[in-house]
């Protein structure tokens, strides 16, 4: 939907066309409720409520027979698959793969990587009821979240979207405002303020008068406060607004920074947290911004989410969970990993980690393997009331005998690091990266990890991580800060085999001097000494 007004938005607000627990106490602010939840609240210290930004509008060919356009854009297959990964409109990989939004699993994933990173709530991009393009399978994509978050212990706000309708269309604009009368303002997990449903509006971008929003909103009951863009008031009417919101602008991050400095004076105020900006839209032949904001790792998010907890605002929103096409997804992918949701668990004092989220990434990919079988599913089900109540231990002990009769399915041991040239085996020993003949060798066993969207490569045994941080001629072993770049590898394809590049100093690992201890430095790709096998 949003291919289809990115032009107006962009010349009227000059950013991204995105476009897309507890009981009522004294110090929550704008006595924000959240109740009748199901599910067992995951403890943080921040009193902020947290909510994020979730697209609906992602389809495969095994849920609407064909991939929908936000995987593919106008220019991008993802039927072709290089290396492993499908030609998706996107810079960024999803963890998962591409996925269809309505599939259960997928939104089972989602919700529990948020409920433990310190997710109160989703706000839902939400397209609204008119009968056109891909709105009804958003609508659709939209109801299969909302009917998950009750047992996962999660609210949801709607963000409307006035722009899918046209000018003059105030009767339909209403009718979307009746269907969330009707279907979500009376859930007890619906977010209220004071006991008045909030829905935030993306713009206005259609219905720039407070005339047209008492049209909208008239014979409402309860009348949601209507939550616009940062500096739209006006158009919606101070009778019908209840406080504003920022988003991602082109200039970062002074108009933010303006919004914090006035926070305190909305009766709703909702803060803006992003991990950055680059649009795939020139890519995929179509329209869109084409300015980026620099992620550094995760810096720009933390910094971000670092100036929203110091501000007066009652909300923070995190932008986006998953808009691809704009480069501003939080959940796990190839290049990032889960540095941005541990960030948010260091951050909000969520008394987990990474562990968790790869434990619940591991329930994901059982309901895949065992798709089919209802004993196992079964068990699956109960390791997802597990995670929704807040034992993560014991979702993980009952992970552990999935696979029939109480069999322990295959740890993960880490992989031999095999040299071409030599066939020897990295190991590491005193510090030191060395090679040998047996692939057995004590301390030969690697993993690699993702940090702040670069690849680590850790010893099982040690846990060190190798790395070239003080340019010896060998390659260390040694405890080294996850921001160092002289952890960082790419791990680049060479006629099938593996070539181990530094980021800090653009030299490859190699034994090429056969010096007893394995080496980085500048050699030919051509060159067996510098090619690996992992396995």
């Amino acid at each position: 939907m949003k291919k289809l007004t990115i032009c107006l938005l962009m010349a009227m607000l000059c950013f991204g066309c995105k476009k897309n627990s507890s009981e009522n106490r004294p110090d929550q602010p704008n006595s924000i409720k959240n109740k009748t939840l199901n599910a067992v609240p995951v403890g943080k210290s921040t009193s902020k409520k947290i909510f994020m930004h979730w697209m609906p509008w992602f389809e495969t060919p095994d849920s609407k027979g064909a991939w929908g356009y936000h995987w593919k854009m106008n220019t991008q297959n993802p039927d072709i698959i290089t290396n492993g990964r499908r030609q998706i409109a996107a810079y960024y990989y999803p963890q998962t793969g591409p996925y269809a939004s309505s599939d259960p699993d997928i939104i089972e994933y989602q919700l529990l990587l948020m409920k433990y990173s310190g997710v109160d709530g989703v706000t839902i991009d939400w397209p609204g009821t008119r009968v056109q393009y891909d709105y009804p399978d958003n609508l659709n994509n939209s109801n299969a979240l909302i009917a998950k978050l009750n047992a996962v212990g999660l609210q949801f706000s709607i963000v409307e979207e006035d722009r899918n309708w046209d000018a003059g269309q105030t009767s339909g604009a209403h009718g979307d405002f009746t269907y969330m009368q009707s279907n979500y303002f009376n859930q007890g997990n619906y977010l209220k303020v004071n006991n008045v449903p909030v829905v935030l509006n993306f713009g206005p971008i259609t219905f720039h008068s407070s005339s047209e929003w008492d049209q909208i909103l008239a014979g409402l009951s309860p009348k949601p406060k209507v939550i616009p863009l940062f500096g739209f008031t006006s158009q919606v009417g101070a009778n019908n607004a209840g406080g504003e919101f920022p988003w991602i602008y082109q200039d970062h991050p002074t108009v933010v920074d303006n919004y914090y400095a006035q926070a305190s004076s909305f009766p709703i105020s909702v803060g803006v947290v992003y991990p950055g900006f680059n649009s795939f839209y020139a890519a995929g032949g179509a329209s869109g911004p084409t300015w980026q904001i620099a992620y550094n790792g995760t810096s720009t998010f933390s910094t971000m989410l670092d100036e929203a907890l110091a501000s007066s605002v009652g909300i923070i929103q995190f932008a986006t969970w998953n808009d691809y096409g704009e480069g501003t997804m939080i959940e796990p992918t190839v290049e990032f990993g889960y540095g941005f949701l541990t960030t948010m668990q260091q951050k909000l004092g969520v008394p987990y980690h990474q562990h968790e989220l790869e434990q619940i990434y591991r329930l994901y990919q059982y309901r895949k393997q065992y798709k089919g079988n209802s004993s196992v599913q079964n068990q699956l089900n109960q390791v997802f009331t597990y995670f929704a109540n807040v034992q993560p231990v014991d979702a993980e002990n009952l992970m552990n005998t999935i696979g029939g009769g109480g069999t322990t399915p295959p740890v993960t041991t880490g992989v031999n690091i095999k040299n071409k040239w030599l066939n020897t085996y990295l190991y590491e020993d005193n510090g030191q990266a060395k090679y040998s003949s047996s692939s057995t060798v004590a301390n030969g066993k690697w993993t690699l990890e993702q940090v702040n969207g670069h690849t680590r490569i850790k010893n099982v045994s040690t846990g060190h991580y190798l790395n070239i941080e003080h340019l010896y001629s060998y390659a260390e072993c040694t405890a080294v800060p996850d921001s160092f770049y002289s952890s960082y590898w790419v791990l680049e394809d060479y006629n099938g085999y593996k070539r181990l590049r530094n980021e800090w100093q653009n030299t490859y690992l190699n034994l090429e001097n056969q010096s007893g201890f394995a080496q980085c430095t500048a050699i030919g790709a051509t060159a067996d000494s510098s090619q690996w096998t992992l396995n």
